[in-house]
């Protein structure tokens, strides 16, 4: 959406990414009219035919938010939330349509690996031809697809989802995992093998390390060598790549690699590792990992913190020791950490590690860093119709709206924000195995 101009793209195959993305979030809100009239659009949607130009949709991007949003929807209207759609035919409609959806995702893995493409054109059943994927757009879809074969009693469709994901169990060749765990951030669709020695917990590669945790959540008697996986990353970082900054010792930062040549840069995407650290201690009982994780999470604190607005940019940059890579000057505590691009995006990475880390300590502190994350939004993003990019978090108006508002606004930033403060929340329980996990996009998948 455009929030300034109030206009939309048919993103994503003009398919309502907005409206479907916005679904769960709706019915854990308790918004009613809201969830049955993205009930009765979702059963207008012809996922064969793609609107507006092109004739492909980025098989990434629909599995996580279309799939995601309708497959978490059918869990959570047929469960906790049955009283909120009593019509029978709108969940019928519902489940129809996402085992629609996920027989056209599904054409991504036609390939001749069975590592799926990104782009696939939906009225044909093909992909595109491409030779690589990155390592999230090829690994980050177990727990769509097996919670489909989950739904429709189809094993085909996990079965699927894990032949792609066994080459980055067992990644190949072994010089493009500089670290045991970690990887190269793209995939040869043809032999399934790792590309480049380049990595991080960012993009092109984050999701991939989140869904080796989750997938262990949602069904621990069938995943525990993701879980295997997972933890051999988790134990890499933690040795060779959490850095700190110069005087903030407590401060933990996660730059990317090449081979094992670190770059003290780390993009928002990468905020989610301190949920995932948190997650996994939770979920192991380590403590270890939670106390990784709530570094990470007071990290993003003092990002935030440090700006004009309160909100964190796009990329920051540090230095461990005195050799500033921007300047010729000393360097000290009060300029080790800065702002590379101080965009803000509507992301929710951070506020989803602070989600986890409340979940984890009880600590009302993460509460007060979500709510005043959500006051600076409302401060300098706000538009008459809805939350704007800003372009520079670092001067006193944030800069231009930049006229973005992305799906995920709904699915995840207000969505967590929302739960951070909701102590009923079945979620997440420290200690326990959770009855929900969430996919990448905030939508809950009922666990096994």
């Amino acid at each position: 959406m455009h929030p300034v101009s109030n206009t939309c793209d048919d993103d994503f195959g003009g398919w309502g990414a907005t409206t479907i993305d916005s679904l769960t979030t709706a019915i854990m809100f308790g918004a009613e009219d809201v969830v049955k009239r993205i009930l009765q659009f979702i059963s207008t949607v012809d996922f064969h035919s793609v609107a507006g130009d092109g004739t492909s949709i980025q098989f990434f991007e629909v599995t996580i938010r279309h799939l995601g949003a309708m497959l978490s929807a059918h869990d959570l209207l047929d469960g906790p939330y049955k009283h909120m759609v009593p019509d029978a035919e709108l969940r019928q409609g519902l489940y129809d349509q996402t085992v629609r959806l996920g027989d056209v995702l599904a054409c991504a893995f036609d390939t001749p690996s069975g590592v799926p493409r990104n782009w696939v054109d939906p009225a044909a059943c093909k992909t595109d031809g491409g030779s690589s994927n990155t390592v999230a757009g090829a690994g980050s879809m177990i727990l769509e697809f097996a919670k489909l074969s989950e739904i429709t009693k189809k094993p085909d469709y996990a079965a699927k989802a894990q032949k792609a994901q066994s080459y980055l169990l067992s990644p190949f060749p072994p010089e493009n995992e500089p670290y045991p765990g970690l990887l190269g951030s793209y995939i040869n669709v043809k032999a399934g093998e790792v590309m480049g020695k380049s990595g991080s917990w960012g993009a092109l590669s984050d999701s991939f390390y989140e869904y080796l945790l989750k997938a262990y959540q949602y069904d621990p008697s069938t995943y525990g060598s993701y879980l295997d996986r997972w933890k051999l990353a988790a134990d890499s970082t933690i040795r060779h790549i959490a850095s700190h900054a110069l005087g903030h010792d407590r401060l933990t930062f996660l730059p990317s690699w090449d081979d094992q040549m670190l770059t003290y840069s780390m993009d928002s995407l990468s905020w989610f590792a301190g949920g995932n650290f948190i997650l996994g201690g939770m979920l192991t009982e380590n403590a270890t990992l939670t106390k990784f994780g709530l570094s990470i999470a007071e990290a993003a604190h003092f990002v935030y913190g440090s700006t004009a607005t309160g909100l964190g940019g796009e990329h920051i940059i540090w230095s461990p020791d005195c050799r500033e890579p921007w300047s010729d000057k000393p360097c000290d505590k009060s300029s080790s950490i800065r702002l590379r691009d101080g965009t803000f995006k509507l992301r929710p990475e951070v506020v989803e590690t602070w989600y986890y880390a409340y979940r984890a300590t009880g600590d009302l502190k993460y509460q007060d860093w979500a709510w005043a994350a959500f006051e600076a939004m409302l401060a300098y993003c706000r538009t008459e119709t809805g939350f704007s990019a800003i372009s520079n978090v670092d001067v006193v108006d944030g800069g231009e709206k930049l006229d973005v508002q992305e799906s995920f606004l709904f699915a995840e930033m207000l969505k967590y924000i929302w739960l951070i403060h909701d102590d009923g929340s079945k979620a997440i329980h420290a200690g326990a195995k959770s009855e929900w996990v969430f996919n990448t996009e905030a939508h809950p998948f009922r666990v096994i």
